[in-house]
């Protein structure tokens, strides 16, 4: 999944303040669809474009990123989405 993708930008978080946790945006080159015939193509099919996408590390498996979240056209999109959901400390 992400291991073969550019990490542009690496952020921690904190679980109920305590447990801390890595949040990272990589940027891909599959616009991945929903995949759901009953969706116009655009929505439908994966797409060949720049676009970006967030991980989130395992609360207690450190170094395990299995929880993903979205695609994301712009990186400017994927930080918005970030900075919505929690509290982050971007480090790069």
């Amino acid at each position: 999944m992400y291991q073969d993708m550019e990490i542009i930008k690496r952020g921690k978080c904190f679980y109920d303040n305590i447990v801390e946790y890595e949040v990272r945006i990589v940027k891909g080159h599959i616009f991945y669809g929903s995949g759901d015939y009953e969706d116009p193509p655009e929505i439908r099919d994966d797409q060949d474009i720049e676009c970006y996408y967030v991980w989130c590390e395992d609360l207690t498996l450190k170094g395990n990123f299995n929880i993903g979240a979205g695609g994301f056209l712009s990186l400017d999109e994927a930080v918005k989405s970030v900075e919505a959901a929690t509290r982050i400390q971007w480090i790069e």
